[in-house]
């Protein structure tokens, strides 16, 4: 019977242990930033410095026109930089409102490092601060891709914005995890992300768009968005697209023109 207690004490020992690793080490799981040297310049747009309350530098590339009649904040996924936004907001850049791609810390040219979702959320909440007082709220047009759909809902519940745009989300990230490791508790998760509770308290109507095809963030999670307030969400499914084609399909570019003439 010893080698039973033997077995029962290494299994035991190996969960603990692959708990711990994934606690502290769930930021390469989550976030996978390009960095970009400071020398790097983009060939389009402006390039503006936020810094935040802990001195930390985070970069935005801006797109302004003389006559715009709002803004769109877009937030990425957990992959690249606002080198690749840039390619997956092109059509956005001649509207008539004016477009800032936010690169989280770590990510293209922002310094520091991820560290916990309230330092996520607040870095968020202070670019949207710094559109709110140029534009004000009414203007604003918040848009999230993938990862990005965690913040941009977060903006949407906690601030009066004039509509939010998610693109392939998830109903939060814990259920992400339970899709991968359902044998980790819950506790272990620093970055829950909760989108369903986001679009339940969101002060603005919600726009989603999801792959039908995404093998990676299931279909499913997004009618869980709809259910949450089936009056203010739309649910827009994409056949046959997957979770990368999701932001590159025409019928983003074609929501939000007919999102910018509304």
């Amino acid at each position: 019977m010893k080698w039973i207690k033997r077995l029962v004490l290494a299994l035991g020992l190996g969960y603990v242990l692959m708990c711990a690793l994934l606690y502290f080490f769930q930021e390469r799981l989550i976030f996978h930033p390009r960095e970009l040297p400071s020398s790097y310049a983009f060939e389009q747009g402006t390039e503006a410095v936020i810094r935040t309350p802990d001195g930390t530098d985070l970069s935005l590339l801006a797109f302004t026109h003389p006559a715009a009649e709002g803004a769109i904040l877009y937030l990425h996924g957990n992959r690249g930089s606002n080198r690749r936004s840039l390619y997956q907001t092109r059509e956005l850049i001649d509207t008539n409102y004016d477009l800032y791609l936010f690169d989280y810390r770590g990510y293209g040219k922002s310094r520091g490092v991820i560290e916990s979702e309230e330092q996520l959320m607040g870095d968020a909440q202070l670019v949207y601060d710094s559109l709110a007082a140029r534009y004000g709220e009414a203007q604003i047009i918040v848009v999230g891709y993938s990862l990005g759909t965690g913040m941009a809902s977060y903006l949407a519940a906690h601030n009066t914005p004039e509509h939010c745009v998610l693109v392939a989300p998830y109903a939060s990230v814990t259920a992400m995890k339970n899709l991968w490791f359902w044998a980790v508790p819950d506790f272990v998760l620093k970055y829950p992300l909760e989108n369903v509770e986001n679009v339940r308290q969101a002060n603005c109507p919600v726009t989603v768009l999801h792959g039908q095809a995404d093998d990676f963030i299931p279909y499913s999670m997004a009618e869980e968005l709809k259910d949450a307030a089936p009056d203010r969400v739309e649910l827009i499914g994409l056949p046959e697209t997957g979770h990368r084609g999701a932001i590159l399909h025409r019928q983003f570019g074609q929501t939000m023109a007919r999102l910018l003439q509304d």
